[in-house]
């Protein structure tokens, strides 16, 4: 393959976080001690990259733990915590709590002593930062190695789902039977226009009402997210503090750590708590007796009156994106339940009834598709630069069970997304070496035969196999549309030969064309090839999970650390960024001078 060098991939389709070649930046006055170090098997200028073995044992890293600093380089700022009080650092340095913690947390957002604190915190695992993409996918490297997300109050109190995870301390460091740590990256939240005072408050206030005796689904990776839209999280929030019985007995309504405080964000970036606020949305009466019932629920819960004092007044999100209290009117059940069965009836286009706003619209953040959660692994792990075309290809193609399991739909649903992708990725690998090497045909093109080979040996087929394999299919009748093929093929065997040989359908069909164009540069041939994928993508976004117990929208554990490192979009009024990394006190110790 040709060389691909970093410099001159396109920016604009490499994450300038996850792929940064240049070295990680650890500033600050802690850093991590040499027998955490070695429990990681990690060396300390690596730390929160991960290293990923190709087929043929070559190697690449990518930063993902890391993240952008104030300095703008990448890397991560370490901060100790001890949750039992004091705590002495191996280098003798003594930990005074969260005071560490608090304290920059107080700077980076411009808060007084007494000011309310309140970020978002998401966990990773540092021991998997070596393998294969075929070992990573039977890990949390699905989700890039981050496993929880929860919300920090300050004071080292946190809040997460289930309610009482982790104590409601940090719980950072080893515990009994485990050796390694649980770092948490640490996130600050903002919204344009108004004091983060005031938004830190409603924020603790909403994380607060909705934690109180949250539910968390006992199957938590197979879990519904069904607040992928104001009206939705209006009603569930609403709901949730009448005590309706749904919310707390039906599981598809439960929410998982990630749900949870995506739930939190949607209400807090929204609703204001005041009384004008909750009429505004819920409309004059139902707002008021709304009003009415948070308020003795508030005193139900902290045991004081909602006073003056504790309301909150502000430029809600919904109404600086231009939304209409009449776009933003919450759901009653039947309202919703309606909507929902024509959701997934696929007929919402002649539906009469009350339809939300679209997904994602008035929310800090929209939800995860399924082809999102492929896609960000894919590029992380197996991306077309560093890992190449055939492992590109043969990961898109490995998730197929996973997924189709998740969104319970069958297998052939998936590679009909999946296989333009595909396609796109072996002809761009076409562009850039097929020219190069003798042949006037496909037929007669050893880099055909050989990619070929190296896809079905990759997807599980005998590499003595592949030349036999590749005279059959050869031979299959052409003119035939991708769909009739996949279901010519399955009638038989979707078997590793098929696979492969669909995956250069585009290979064959184009092949005068590529010839004739002559070798393509890398940078040319990967540029093409990711914006010929973008409208492939899009469709596999909008893939219609019919099934009621499928899941087709996710709020993810590192949903936070994707938008922060630029994998995903937030709302452009809303601004997320990591500052620390926290560790255990026994883990740390201060820079030596």
């Amino acid at each position: 393959m040709a060389d691909s060098p970093a410099a001159v991939i396109p920016p604009q389709y490499r994450n300038p976080i996850m792929h940064d070649r240049g070295p990680s930046s650890y500033p600050g006055n802690f850093r991590i001690t040499d027998a955490a170090l070695a429990r990681y098997k990690i060396a300390r200028d690596l730390f929160g990259t991960t290293q990923i073995i190709n087929a043929d044992q070559s190697t690449f890293r990518v930063k993902d733990a890391q993240y952008i600093l104030s300095s703008g380089s990448v890397g991560m700022t370490f901060l100790p915590v001890c949750d039992t009080g004091d705590g002495t650092c191996p280098d003798g340095t003594v930990v005074h709590g969260s005071v560490l913690v608090d304290a920059l947390l107080r700077q980076e957002m411009n808060l007084g002593p007494q000011d309310p604190i309140f970020a978002l915190m998401y966990y990773f695992h540092p021991e998997l930062n070596s393998g294969t993409v075929l070992q990573f996918a039977k890990t949390d490297k699905t989700e890039m190695g981050i496993s929880h997300c929860g919300a920090y109050h300050g004071n080292g109190r946190t809040s997460n789902a289930p309610e009482l995870y982790h104590n409601r301390v940090w719980s950072v460091g080893p515990d009994v039977g485990n050796d390694f740590g649980y770092p948490a990256n640490l996130a600050v939240l903002s919204l344009d226009g108004v004091a983060q005072v005031t938004l830190n408050r409603n924020l603790n206030l909403v994380d607060d009402i909705l934690n109180c005796g949250v539910r968390f689904p006992a199957d938590y990776k197979n879990s519904q997210f069904r607040m992928i839209d104001l009206n939705t999280s209006f009603m569930f929030y609403r709901d949730w503090v009448e005590q309706a019985h749904y919310l707390r007995e039906d599981t598809s309504w439960f929410t998982y750590c990630a749900a949870h405080k995506t739930v939190v964000t949607n209400i807090g970036f929204n609703l204001p708590h005041n009384l004008a606020s909750f009429q505004e949305i819920w409309g004059q009466d139902e707002g008021t007796k709304f009003w009415n019932t948070f308020c003795i629920y508030h005193m139900e819960i902290f045991g004081v009156p909602f006073t003056p004092d504790l309301q909150t007044s502000f430029t809600p999100l919904w109404k600086q994106q231009g939304l209409t209290p009449a776009q933003i009117k919450p759901f009653t059940l039947p309202e919703y339940i309606a909507w929902d069965a024509a959701r997934l009836g696929g007929v919402l286009g002649s539906y009469p009834g009350f339809k939300p706003v679209p997904v994602g619209a008035g929310l800090p953040w929209g939800a995860q598709m399924n082809a999102d959660l492929v896609n960000d692994f894919v590029q992380t792990y197996a991306d077309f630069v560093d890992a190449g075309p055939i492992a590109f290809t043969a990961t898109v193609f490995g998730l197929s069970a996973p997924v189709c399991e998740r969104a319970k739909i069958p297998v052939l649903q998936y590679l009909f997304e999946a296989m333009p992708i595909a396609q796109q990725a072996m002809r761009a690998d076409a562009t850039i070496n097929a020219p190069s090497v003798p042949g006037s045909s496909y037929r007669d093109s050893a880099w055909y035969h050989a990619r070929f080979a190296a896809l079905y040996a990759a997807l599980g087929g005998k590499p003595a196999d592949a030349d036999a394999a590749l005279a059959v299919l050869d031979g299959a009748a052409p003119g035939l549309s991708l769909w009739q093929r996949l279901l010519n093929m399955a009638n038989n065997d979707m078997g590793p030969d098929v696979m492969a040989w669909l995956a250069l359908d585009l290979v064959r069909t184009d092949w005068d064309a590529i010839m004739a164009a002559g070798q393509l540069p890398f940078d040319q041939g990967y540029d093409a090839f990711m914006a010929a994928i973008q409208t492939d993508f899009q469709k596999a976004r909008d893939l219609l999970v019919h099934d009621p117990n499928g899941i087709q929208f996710n709020a993810s554990p590192p949903i936070v650390h994707m938008i922060i490192t630029g994998m995903y979009s937030c709302a452009p009024q809303v601004k997320v960024r990591t500052i620390a990394t926290i560790m255990n006190y026994a883990e740390m110790e201060t820079v030596p001078a």
